[in-house]
């Protein structure tokens, strides 16, 4: 007799290939998954949202401060410099007029001499009387 030659295929093959494309028709039906959540950063506005208001009053508080402290500090130094420029002026108008002074205190000693004086008096046709002549001291 002839023989037959009869391949055996075993069920089990079958039906893990029959799932296998159940899956893949499954997964190509669902819908897409989704990408994982990232976390974005809040926007200013909401993280303001989580401060309270006491928190917001004293931030601003302290930044008025600032400000102000810093509007003050300009202004003394401002002052400060404006006394100082005038402090250095008055002490040059006093320079001056100690120049001055000795100017004029050398002037009046030269003037005063004796000598000086008797050659204008002499010029002018006085004479001297040493009865009536007196030496003063200073």
């Amino acid at each position: 007799m002839t023989a037959v030659k009869v391949q055996e295929f075993t069920y089990d093959e079958e039906v893990k290939e029959s799932v296998d494309f159940e899956n893949d028709l499954n997964e190509s039906l669902e819908t897409p998954k989704r990408p994982e959540v990232i976390a974005v950063p809040y926007s200013p506005s909401r993280k303001l949202e989580k401060i309270s208001k006491m928190e917001k009053v004293i931030v601003a508080f302290i930044v008025l401060f600032t400000i102000g402290l810093s509007i003050l500090t300009i202004k003394i130094r401002t002052s400060i410099s404006q006394v100082e420029q005038d402090i250095t002026t008055i002490q040059k108008e006093v320079e001056v007029d100690e120049q001055e002074s000795q100017q004029l205190e050398q002037e009046k000693s030269e003037l005063s001499k004796s000598d000086r004086i008797q050659k204008i008096a002499e010029k002018k046709g006085l004479s001297i009387d040493s009865d009536h002549l007196r030496k003063v001291k200073k």
